[in-house]
């Protein structure tokens, strides 16, 4: 069984715009050149996994990035996490499975992807850990679908995470544990 990757880019980078005068924290260069979403996008494609973004309807640049990637992308309004997840389920029902991941976190390695979908074979819930850190992606099998699809709301899964414990995943993979919520948290070039 192969799950497919939902990279969730739907958020509304509130805290990141304010305190870069307005830019959206998936436009942050990192060193190479690359934006936050283009890399986490490229990892997430280099899973050799099947891959579908979910983006806000008003995110022509992000949709145009996806496009030049020749990524899949569904649009919506999203009031939360919990809502973009299940778009991202609903619009990919006939999936095996969906690995949840979060487009600001650039660092998260496409091996890690594999590792969690591996487990799934085994686990109707897993989740990357890194140390004592639960992490993304987070894997559901099929049989989640019908609560992956009631998600509401800004808390992404967790309630269903409370529910139904993921299995754990160590994996060799900080990335999977850090993410971007503001300008100075973008990765600088070594020096």
């Amino acid at each position: 069984m192969n799950a497919g990757i939902l990279l969730m880019a739907a958020g509304l980078s509130r805290r990141y715009r304010a305190a870069s005068g307005g830019q959206h924290k998936l436009s942050g260069l990192l060193p190479g050149g690359s934006t936050v979403f283009e890399q986490s996008l490229r990892h997430a494609q280099q899973s050799g996994l099947q891959v579908m973004v979910i983006l806000r309807p008003e995110d022509a640049g992000l949709q145009a990035l996806a496009a030049r990637a020749g990524a899949a992308f569904h649009c919506v309004a999203s009031g939360g996490l919990g809502e973009s997840i299940a778009a991202g389920v609903a619009a990919t029902a006939t999936w095996p499975g969906w690995l949840v991941a979060l487009a600001d976190m650039p660092l998260l390695k496409p091996e890690t992807y594999l590792q969690v979908n591996a487990a799934l074979m085994h686990a109707a819930c897993a989740r990357a850990v890194y140390g004592e850190q639960a992490g993304h992606p987070v894997g559901f099998r099929a049989e989640m679908r019908q609560a992956l699809c009631a998600l509401s709301g800004d808390q992404g899964a967790r309630a269903l995470l409370l529910s139904t414990p993921p299995h754990p995943v160590p994996v060799d993979d900080p990335g999977c544990v850090w993410d971007i919520d503001l300008p100075e948290q973008l990765p600088r070039p070594a020096q």
